[in-house]
């Protein structure tokens, strides 16, 4: 199976990663394998640096900027030319999730530059502390969840959650379906149900850190991430239930308290989609860092 073939690079990806700054969320091995369902990845050595290509429906595209100590144009217009030959439109051929710092070796006029959807990063310390006016709404939430239910507790998630978080996804799906008819948000719902299953079955083998959030004896959330570097957590998912009022903001604060993130002093929760909704609830959490990310292309 691919997914076993692409687990078993784990090792050679994570050894390149360390070779440099790791400045995005997409720069871990967790996030290549989370798209298995939907892409199949070539991992090629061209110019001493490791490339990690990726081919769907619709063509191939670096997944990430070539991983090595040095890479220039040179090792660029072999990547391109290795697209070309992978066949499929050119208009898809590119190099996804590049840093700002990385933009000045597609200078010449040569390619395209294109801006993505910046990342949220937080100081872990506001989010647990949740002190003063800004997070009054955020102590609120937290302050009513907790005193309206009995039984509460955020634990480490075991493969014997596994069905009843998965459970908890399709109501959580089903949901935010019905209050929204954009083609293209359902579909990335739908994708979505796919990539949590496979990182959840395989939590252990990618090194996880997973947590449940129950309440009343009940599956009330769950949420994921993992390590950026030294000292950067991903919070990759986050799934609360929807008639639960204040599961969110709980389970937010107490995966940010987990001793399991005690080394790290930063918090990623990705970009916002470009969704209004998502962008709204992640301002309201003060980031005190937005990283930006770019896609380059060929001039054609």
């Amino acid at each position: 199976m691919k997914d076993t073939f692409v687990l078993e690079q784990k090792s050679l990806v994570e050894s390149y990663l360390n070779r440099g700054p790791r400045p995005l969320s997409s720069y871990s091995f967790v996030s290549v394998f989370a798209w298995c369902d939907f892409f199949d990845f070539e991992f090629r050595m061209i110019k001493d640096s490791l490339c990690i290509f990726a081919t769907g429906a619709s063509g191939s595209f670096l997944y990430l900027p070539p991983l090595g100590k040095v890479f220039d144009l040179s090792t660029v217009e072999e990547v391109f030319r290795h697209l070309g030959r992978q066949g499929g439109p050119r208009a898809v051929h590119r190099i996804e999730n590049i840093p700002g710092n990385l933009l000045p070796v597609f200078g010449g006029g040569g390619y395209n530059q294109f801006a993505k959807n910046a990342e949220y990063v937080y100081r872990k310390e506001d989010l647990i502390a949740l002190k003063g006016n800004a997070y009054k709404s955020q102590r609120h939430d937290c302050n009513y969840f907790k005193a309206h239910h009995a039984d509460v507790s955020f634990l480490p998630y075991t493969d014997e959650d596994f069905s009843g978080c998965m459970d908890l996804y399709e109501r959580w799906a089903a949901g935010r379906a019905r209050a929204n008819s954009d083609g293209v948000y359902r579909s990335m719902l739908q994708e979505n149900r796919l990539v949590h299953a496979r990182l959840l079955r395989k939590w252990k083998a990618l090194g996880l850190v997973a947590g449940v959030l129950k309440a009343d004896g009940k599956c009330a959330g769950y949420s994921f991430g993992y390590a950026v570097d030294e000292s950067t957590f991903c919070v990759y998912a986050e799934i609360a239930d929807l008639q639960t009022t204040g599961g969110a903001a709980y389970m937010f604060r107490s995966l940010c308290s987990d001793s399991r993130l005690a080394a790290f002093g930063r918090i990623n929760t990705m970009d916002d989609f470009a969704m209004p909704n998502v962008e709204r609830a992640k301002q309201a959490y003060h980031p005190s860092e937005m990283i930006a990310s770019y896609a380059v292309s060929q001039r054609i």
